[in-house]
């Protein structure tokens, strides 16, 4: 008999014969769509930033902080340690004060917008993006990377070097952050999550 028919899958007794489900607005019910997130294996690692270009993008933001946090330094008449020149050698020694603060407000603010890119990024064609979705890195994280930026250079810089074997190129502060650095070339801004084409 047909009442002893089974329902089709996903089917409701109650719906009349022929009715689809519907949104919340009347349309046709929508499947669920998850954000686009990289691969399950991650970029490859061609894809990923490499040492040279990072330390370039690094030293012109460098530049940039010193002459902001210099310029606050004689408007509020306070010293602030200056980058090493070849006349003096090196010195490795954290600057203290305003260019620790100016680092912290410039690097956690460029690396949380929607490009994720600070000057010297965006000159060698680097972003920094969130490990797992591709996105942007949220303001908390953004700011606990730069802050970590600061400690991985207490140690003889061994934080920025930690990327030469590390299997993701990842610094200590990008593992804090749960970051990875990639190359614009691949992941540009606007495409968060996914290559426009393969890297080479």
């Amino acid at each position: 008999m047909a009442d002893d028919q089974p329902a089709a899958p996903g089917g409701n007794h109650d719906d009349p014969p022929g009715q689809q489900p519907t949104g919340p607005l009347g349309g046709p019910a929508q499947p669920l769509q998850s954000p686009p997130t990289f691969a399950t294996a991650g970029p490859p690692r061609e894809a990923l930033a490499g040492f040279w270009r990072r330390l370039g993008a690094a030293f012109l933001d460098w530049v940039l902080v010193g002459i902001v946090a210099a310029a606050i330094g004689q408007l509020f008449d306070v010293k602030v340690s200056s980058p090493a020149s070849a006349h003096n050698g090196g010195n490795f020694q954290a600057a203290p004060g305003p260019f620790v603060l100016v680092a912290l407000v410039y690097f956690t603010w460029f690396h949380a917008t929607s490009a994720g890119q600070s000057i010297g990024n965006k000159i060698l064609g680097i972003r920094v993006l969130d490990a797992d979705t591709g996105r942007p890195l949220p303001y908390a994280r953004a700011f606990a990377r730069a802050l970590m930026s600061n400690l991985s250079a207490l140690a003889l810089f061994l934080g920025y070097l930690w990327m030469l074997w590390e299997p993701r190129k990842r610094t200590w502060h990008d593992i804090v952050a749960n970051s990875l650095v990639v190359s614009a070339n691949v992941y540009p801004p606007g495409e968060f999550g996914r290559p426009v084409r393969p890297p080479g």
